[in-house]
């Protein structure tokens, strides 16, 4: 059984996981650079990113990192704000503004992910929706998500993302 690990954890601790964090900071186990962690290959079998992927500048190699100390068949969870939410671009260390469509990149799904050298499987994806107005636009992306991102997604902003992934390596 692998460990957990909490990357960019801040200040948020949670219980039986490893807080990773580039500061020291009281959710922080360890200190460490996010694109050089100090583990063994394959020794993880959760990782979670709660509004981190967004401040990190190379996003690909971040995401080679987490596959590189993820064991065959991790879990893996990110969270980030929608590129269409205000939260997105209100916070000046943000690099990167991601879509519903981004993670894709990563994954089994998308033919170009041989050129990041990691596969990741979708389990799922999920965006947050708030208000009256938020209700409609959870309507037209449950209807096409790629019509709402293209068309209706200024008019009816998202809110955050989630993504659940599976690492998929050789055996």
């Amino acid at each position: 059984m692998g460990v957990k690990l909490n990357l960019g954890c801040g200040n948020k601790k949670i219980s039986d996981f490893i807080g990773v964090d580039r500061f020291k900071c009281s959710g922080a186990d360890v200190v460490a650079d996010l694109m050089n962690l100090p583990f063994k290959p394959s020794i993880a079998d959760e990782i979670i990113l709660d509004n981190v992927v967004e401040h990190i500048q190379d996003t690909v190699s971040l995401m080679k990192e987490i596959y590189r100390v993820s064991e065959n068949k991790a879990l893996c969870k990110i969270r980030t704000p929608h590129f269409t939410s205000e939260s997105s671009w209100r916070d000046p260390t943000h690099y990167h503004h991601w879509s519903i469509f981004s993670i894709d990149y990563f994954t089994d799904r998308e033919p170009s992910n041989h050129y990041v050298d990691v596969n990741f499987k979708l389990i799922g994806k999920k965006v947050s929706f708030s208000g009256f107005f938020g209700n409609i636009g959870k309507l037209i992306y449950f209807i096409s998500p790629k019509t709402y991102e293209k068309v209706f997604c200024f008019i009816f902003r998202a809110g955050t993302l989630s993504f659940k992934l599976q690492t998929i390596k050789e055996e």
